[in-house]
């Protein structure tokens, strides 16, 4: 669940208890709802994401947040406005009225502004909110009894190119670049969306090449970034960035979840770029200097 309303400042404000850890939500949720309602991105505020204040809006992982709980707030976004006008619809005789620009007009000529309203809306009523809950698109249900069902409405799809470069004295893997296309719905935020691709991207070049626990008697060794080794900027690969806009109906402007895809096909693409380069096939990761050596010792 998650809310919108507008205060008799004539602001809105996003009601969700969805985190900001880094990936951009305030920034959407901003997007979102200024757009829905007509008004500046400036005139959009968050709430604090504390539950005395805002309605639980479920667990802040995965690609949920900008993809079902952007969607919801969407919906409380276009709820508040079409009650705010029919309020004024009923004011001033004039059913044709939208918002635009923080300004409230029917037929080209400004009626009011959006303050006014809200402020006189909030007089008689007591609150201008809104709240709405997140349901699946039809035909696409979950049963968590049975645990059967379609638990995901829609998937994002990517696709992965590595170059490599791998020296064959020390069996060190070089990556050279990494080329990415994500199918991602609606970018809501482009540059943020790229971000968020090229990061996951370095993570997974830390999964093919260099990150792995090592236990020992059931527990691990090498649990610190002192010996559990990390990709760094110096690490990365040059990257091409490829965003795929095909609109999902469900989701807020037709954004899907962007969260975990990155992760998923660089790995592979790179042990595949490895055998292309050396004919032999690491069937394990990360792909070490000592795994591709006894690799191409092993088929000879």
């Amino acid at each position: 669940m998650a809310g919108v309303e507008i205060t008799a400042e004539g602001r809105a404000r996003v009601l969700s208890g969805s985190t900001e850890i880094g990936q951009g939500t305030r920034t959407i949720f901003c997007q979102i709802v200024a757009d829905e309602l007509g008004v500046g991105f400036d005139e959009v505020e968050v709430e604090e994401a504390d539950t005395s204040r805002v309605p639980d809006s479920g667990p802040t992982v995965a690609s949920r947040t900008c993809m079902v709980v952007g969607r919801v707030v969407q919906m409380a976004a276009r709820e508040v406005k079409e009650k705010l006008l029919r309020f004024v619809g009923e004011r001033f005789g004039e059913p044709s009225a939208r918002l635009t620009d923080g300004a409230i007009v029917a037929e080209g000529k400004p009626l009011a502004t959006l303050r006014e309203m809200a402020r006189e809306y909030i007089e008689q009523h007591g609150s201008l909110r809104v709240f709405a809950r997140y349901t699946s698109p039809p035909g696409v249900e979950w049963d968590d009894d049975t645990y059967s069902g379609d638990a995901y409405p829609v998937y994002s799809w990517g696709a992965e190119v590595a170059e490599v470069e791998v020296d064959m004295d020390t069996f060190e893997t070089t990556v050279l670049k990494i080329t990415t296309a994500q199918d991602i719905g609606r970018a809501i935020h482009p540059v943020l969306a790229a971000g968020q691709i090229e990061g996951g991207t370095l993570q997974a070049v830390g999964y093919g090449l260099l990150e792995e626990l090592v236990w020992d008697n059931g527990k691990i060794v090498n649990d610190r970034l002192t010996n559990y080794i990390i990709p760094t900027s110096l690490d990365a690969p040059e990257m091409e960035t490829i965003i795929i806009e095909r609109e999902y109906p469900h989701g807020p402007f037709g954004a899907k979840g962007v969260g975990e895809l990155p992760m998923d096909g660089a790995a592979p693409a790179i042990a595949a770029a490895v055998f292309n380069a050396t004919g032999a096939f690491v069937s394990e990761i990360p792909i070490t200097p000592e795994r591709l050596q006894a690799e191409m010792e092993r088929k000879g």
